[in-house]
């Protein structure tokens, strides 16, 4: 097949002005056709996005969301989704971290910050280049519609005078509930292994414990417990980030409630192997900038209850480092780490 002179050069010249290596996002035609096309187009092929967790999970529906998402802005045209499950995602890191270039990329998030520190992993999420954060979900702390206490400072003030009776229902031990559980009562003042968290394998059954009165409060992410708030069964006493958030406009955010530094987000980001070159790495940071300012990303943040978390790979790189940190030293309170 013939090539016209016109394609030729354009072709040449994107391939020389991004070095691109073996990304799978598929730019449907050139750059200067296609306002959102990858501007450099041999990062604009075809991708593999590995969730590191089962079908279903909050990985896994970020990764089809993001699928969709491309696709549907013509930055790609061909993306495999892939799961990898087991040891809360770092079968998945340890898999990934052997992959090179840029054809592979996976998601990441704070929950396997934590995993890879309670599970002693010999990987991390930084051994790994960071691309882009997208999206994160809050964390709330709820108590039955009946309970006595009626804010946060009342519940924790409580909490500090005897935190063995205070028992708060999470999700599994070393995740972003009992990170942020934590982190709460650590800032107000308790020893965070002195509190009682119980640890629940899915939302129902927390759901049944606190609705029976078996725990006095629980933590999870909004969407776990949002029917029952709207219902009236569950009241939330704060949510974990510092302005109201979209889904619960009306709940106290942390900050006001007293708690400014336990303010936390359950964010995910994409990653690429260990040793891409800054130039792909940049380009493939533009690709995900490209797609967070568009309607059909805005719009599908919306539907699922996230909020936009976005940072570009520079900045990425360096809130990580800190939340690793920032996970380790609240893990080690907990005797986890």
């Amino acid at each position: 097949m013939k090539i016209s002179s016109l394609r030729r050069g354009r072709l040449v010249a994107a391939a020389a002005a991004a070095l691109a290596a073996t990304v799978s996002i598929t730019a449907c035609g050139p750059a200067a056709t296609n306002p959102n096309a990858a501007s450099n187009s041999s990062v604009a092929k075809e991708i593999t996005i590995d969730a590191p967790s089962g079908p279903g999970s909050g990985y896994d529906q970020t990764a089809r969301a993001l699928e969709k998402a491309l696709k549907g802005e013509k930055l790609s045209n061909k993306i495999e989704v892939r799961n990898t499950q087991g040891a809360g995602g770092t079968v998945a890191l340890s898999q990934f971290v052997q992959k090179s270039g840029t054809k592979d990329l996976m998601l990441g998030g704070l929950s396997l910050v934590g995993a890879t520190i309670t599970n002693s992993a010999p990987n991390k999420l930084t051994d790994l280049t960071p691309v882009s954060r997208l999206i994160g979900e809050y964390e709330v702390i709820v108590v039955p519609a009946d309970s006595p206490y009626k804010t946060l400072k009342e519940f924790l003030t409580a909490l500090k005078a005897n935190p063995g009776a205070n028992p708060i229902a999470i999700g599994n031990q070393g995740g972003v509930d009992h990170i942020w559980g934590g982190t709460l009562v650590k800032d107000a003042g308790v020893k965070p292994a002195d509190v009682n968290f119980v640890t629940f394998s899915g939302g129902g059954e927390a759901l049944v414990a606190l609705l029976g009165n078996k725990v006095a409060a629980g933590i999870a992410g909004y969407n776990e417990f949002g029917d029952q708030v709207d219902a009236g069964k569950l009241r939330i006493l704060a949510v974990s980030s510092d302005k109201p958030i979209d889904v619960a406009p009306n709940a106290p955010t942390i900050t006001d409630a007293g708690y400014p530094d336990a303010v936390l987000v359950n964010w995910r980001g994409i990653f690429a192997p260990p040793g891409v070159s800054d130039a792909d790495r940049k380009a493939l940071s533009d690709v995900f900038a490209k797609l967070v300012e568009t309607e059909t990303w805005k719009e599908t943040v919306k539907t699922n209850g996230w909020s936009d978390e976005y940072l570009d790979s520079d900045k990425f790189k360096a809130d990580l480092e800190s939340q690793q940190a920032k996970t380790h030293d609240i893990l080690t309170t907990l005797g986890l780490a």
